[in-house]
């Protein structure tokens, strides 16, 4: 049951909430994702960030919510470069 005010919904619009939903999902993979991706790379394993290996130097990530989109990581200088797209793919 959604809660009224004012003759509209109390839920807070997609678009506002949805930038914070991101930024949660980047502090998540950053202590997950991005730290199991980074030993693979560290250890030589093949893997599509490693370009040294036939990768092509990124991949996608999916946060469960689909209308976030995904994110583009990639290794830059040591670094997690991350950009986001509103698409699926």
């Amino acid at each position: 049951m959604s809660d009224f005010k004012g003759g509209y919904k109390t839920e807070v619009a997609r678009y506002e909430s949805a930038p914070y939903e991101r930024k949660h999902f980047e502090e998540y993979i950053k202590t997950h994702e991005l730290v199991d991706l980074a030993e693979r790379i560290e250890r030589g394993e093949p893997h599509e960030v490693n370009p040294n290996y036939g990768g092509q130097g990124y991949t996608y990530l999916y946060p469960e919510v689909v209308d976030l989109g995904r994110v583009k990581v990639a290794l830059i200088n040591n670094k997690w470069k991350l950009d986001w797209e509103n698409n699926r793919g």
